[in-house]
């Protein structure tokens, strides 16, 4: 999702985040670059996610458990997570590509499983034919990809691919397909080099995959079949009882729903006064008046975009940032994920995968 407004397109696009939230993160990611998402439906140069496999049968609706887990329980190896991705980036980090004007899709692959075949090359500027072609960076991006997120968790995805718009620019995103139960994963070849940068933007982006998929959301055929129609998105959402998403109406019990509920009532309407904004630098400056106001309860400047990419920013500090103690707003969202047990066991695994990642390279 890499442009659009709150309640639109989902496609993600990464970005650089703040300077305060860097300092959450940093005893964990080193001065790494804390991702910002921005989806099709979203303003500024900042991050967004989807569905299980469609032959798998439907899973039941995930009721949050009553009482938070006992301790902050991580693997060992995350103790010496900082040296390693310090480390890492110095060997992973690109040198500085060419820059871009617009951007370019390089290559398209299908997924199956933990491989990517039949590769579809689209027509680019002599000066990206060389990236087009690095197959061995490209491995590399979706070999992070496989080895970091459990397999059961991304069996909706099936299509992986890269793109470029430029250095420093949108890093990550993810759309459906032209079925909605499918999803393609997008990485920008030359910013994904930067291995903090990409732990980063591959968790937020797997958060929208995690909130969104069929298990959680109930896909709105019309929305999905007019992407482009405001009326036909105002008349299915109004149908809709639970958070109502692009992607279509939240399910009563999941992520996404337990979370606006608990989180967005006293804001939504003000928010989406703003999301309704049609000129998107407008849009862009009254999102981060509205963030400015809101400061204290988003663990970012783009969590506030939508209860979409709040959710998924969340998740992502979630995962990288030692469980809080205090009884702030943004505490009491990341310990929201608390409350899932399945969801305390999958951090462990995703941190555990990560340290295993960087550790062997």
């Amino acid at each position: 999702m890499r442009a659009g407004n709150g309640s639109g397109l989902h496609r993600s696009a990464d970005s650089i985040l703040e300077t305060s939230v860097k300092k959450n993160i940093a005893g964990i990611l080193v001065a790494a670059a804390f991702l910002t998402l921005a989806c099709l439906c979203c303003p500024t140069n900042i991050i967004t996610f989807g569905n299980p496999p469609v032959a798998a049968p439907p899973t039941p609706a995930i009721t949050p458990t009553a009482v938070l887990t006992p301790a902050d329980v991580v693997p060992i190896c995350v103790q010496n997570l900082e040296q390693v991705l310090e480390e890492s980036e110095s060997i992973t980090a690109p040198s500085r590509g060419p820059q871009s004007d617009r951007e370019y899709t390089l290559v398209t692959y299908a997924v199956n499983g933990d491989t990517i075949t039949d590769p579809v090359y689209d027509s680019v500027p002599n000066n990206l034919r060389d990236y087009q072609q690095d197959t061995v960076a490209q491995e590399k991006i979706w070999d992070f990809i496989t080895r970091v997120i459990p397999a059961d968790q991304r069996t909706m995805v099936t299509g992986f691919v890269l793109y470029t718009d430029g250095t420093g620019e949108s890093l990550g995103a993810v759309e459906q397909t032209d079925y909605p139960h499918d999803w393609m994963f997008e990485m920008d070849l030359i910013d994904g080099g930067n291995f903090p940068d990409l732990a980063t933007t591959v968790i937020h982006e797997f958060a929208h995959l995690l909130t969104l998929n069929d298990t959680q959301v109930t896909t709105d055929y019309p929305v999905f079949e007019n992407p482009d129609n405001q009326q036909i998105y105002e008349r299915e959402a109004a149908t809709c009882t639970n958070y109502f998403t692009f992607e279509g109406c939240s399910k009563a019990y999941s992520y996404l729903n337990t979370f606006f509920n608990r989180f967005w009532p006293d804001i939504y309407n003000e928010w989406q006064t703003i999301d309704a904004e049609t000129d998107q630098d407008l849009l862009d400056q009254k999102l981060s008046h509205f963030y400015q106001k809101y400061a204290g309860q988003f663990v970012s400047e783009y969590a506030a975009a939508s209860p979409s990419e709040d959710i998924a920013e969340t998740f992502m500090v979630f995962i990288f940032v030692p469980r809080p103690s205090g009884t702030t707003i943004v505490d009491q969202k990341i310990l929201f994920f608390y409350e899932y047990p399945e969801l305390v066991a999958l951090r462990e695994q995703i941190l555990s995968n990560l340290c295993t990642y960087a550790g062997n390279r």
